[in-house]
C-alpha cells in the first residue's frame, strides 16, 4: 500500500510539521496461531483535539491490512486504544503490509486544534468523511505457507461404523483416534464428502470427539504419550506456542482446545448454513 504524505489539510504524522507538540504512534505485533494471523495494535496519541474527535465518534483509529499475492485488503477500526484482529491464514500469503491511521468517520467542518502549526493560522479547515487525520507506524510481515493441511488431523482420526452401538463412541487407546458411529449416522457422514454442509457435518462428529479426547488428557497423559495421535497433537500445540498438557486447565478448556484445533468450526458451520439459506430464498 503506497501512502500519500501530501494532503490539502493538516495530518498528524511523524514526517511532517502540521502539528506542534503532538505525536501518533502505533505498536503493532503479529502472531500466527491455529490457522489465523493475530494482529494487536496499540495506539498512542498525544493531541487533545484529535482525541476529543475520537471520543465523540467523529474519528477512529484504524489499521489497514493488505496482501498483494491474494489481493486481500481490509480495514479495521476502533475508538479504543487497543485493537485485536484475527484473519484466516488461508486468505493471506507471502508479504503482508499493515498500516495505521486516524480516519474521519463523518464530515468535520470549521476544524480547530490548539496544536496546529502556525502555518494554518487563519485558514478554514474541513475534513470529508474518510479523510486521514493521522498516519501512524506501519510494518511488513511474511506469512510462511503452512503445508500441514488441516493440521494433520485426517492422519490421526478414523471414523468407523459400529452396527451394535446406538450412540457415538471414541477409542483413544491406539495410535489413531477412532470415532465409532451407529450405522445410520455413519452412512450419512460417509455421504457428506460433497455435501453443501460438509464442514457442518464434520464438526458435528469431530468436535464432541475431540472434547472427549482433551478431557481425558486433562486427567493425565502418562498412558497416552505412547500413541501417534498424542504425539501429533503435542506437535500441533507446540507449533502454536501452547502446551498440550495444559488442556483441561482454567486457561485452556477441552472445548476451547477442540475449537482451536479445528479452527473455529462453529463459524464455518454457520457460514455454510447461511450460504444454503441464501440459495433457497
Amino acid at each position: 500500500m503506497k501512502i500519500n504524505t501530501s494532503y490539502p489539510y493538516p495530518v498528524l504524522y511523524m514526517n511532517n510539521e502540521d502539528y506542534k507538540k503532538s505525536s501518533y504512534h502505533t505498536n503493532i505485533s503479529v502472531n500466527e496461531s491455529f490457522g489465523e494471523l493475530h494482529i494487536i495494535a496499540k495506539f498512542s496519541l498525544d493531541n487533545p483535539g484529535i482525541k476529543r474527535l475520537i471520543e465523540e465518534a467523529a474519528a477512529v483509529f484504524m489499521i489497514h491490512v493488505e496482501c498483494g499475492q491474494t489481493s486481500f485488503r481490509q480495514a479495521y477500526e476502533t475508538s479504543r486504544e487497543t485493537l485485536e484482529v484475527a484473519i484466516p491464514t488461508n486468505a493471506l500469503r507471502g508479504k503482508i503490509a499493515i498500516h495505521s491511521f486516524i480516519i474521519a468517520k463523518e464530515a468535520i467542518t470549521d476544524y480547530t486544534n490548539d496544536r496546529l502549526s502556525d502555518w494554518y493560522t487563519g485558514i478554514q479547515i474541513s475534513f470529508e468523511k474518510g479523510n486521514i487525520l493521522g498516519i501512524g507506524d506501519a510494518i511488513e510481515t511474511t506469512l510462511i505457507d503452512d503445508n500441514t493441511e488441516l493440521l494433520n488431523l485426517p492422519s490421526i482420526i478414523t471414523v468407523s461404523k459400529h452396527q451394535k452401538n446406538e450412540f457415538m463412541d471414541v477409542e483413544i487407546q491406539h495410535d489413531n483416534i477412532t470415532i465409532y458411529l451407529p450405522e445410520y449416522e455413519y452412512n450419512q457422514y460417509a455421504m457428506s464428502a460433497n455435501s453443501l454442509l460438509k464442514n457442518t457435518i464434520l464438526s458435528t462428529v469431530i468436535v464432541p470427539a475431540l472434547v472427549y479426547v482433551f478431557s481425558k488428557i486433562g486427567t493425565g497423559t502418562e498412558d497416552l504419550e505412547q500413541y501417534t495421535w498424542y504425539q501429533v497433537m503435542e506437535k500441533i500445540f507446540e507449533e502454536n506456542n501452547l502446551r498440550l498438557e495444559d488442556v483441561g486447565s482454567d486457561t485452556l478448556s477441552p472445548l476451547k482446545a477442540a475449537q482451536l484445533v479445528l479452527r473455529k468450526p462453529l463459524k464455518s458451520s454457520f457460514e455454510e448454513i447461511e450460504k444454503l439459506d441464501r440459495k433457497e430464498v
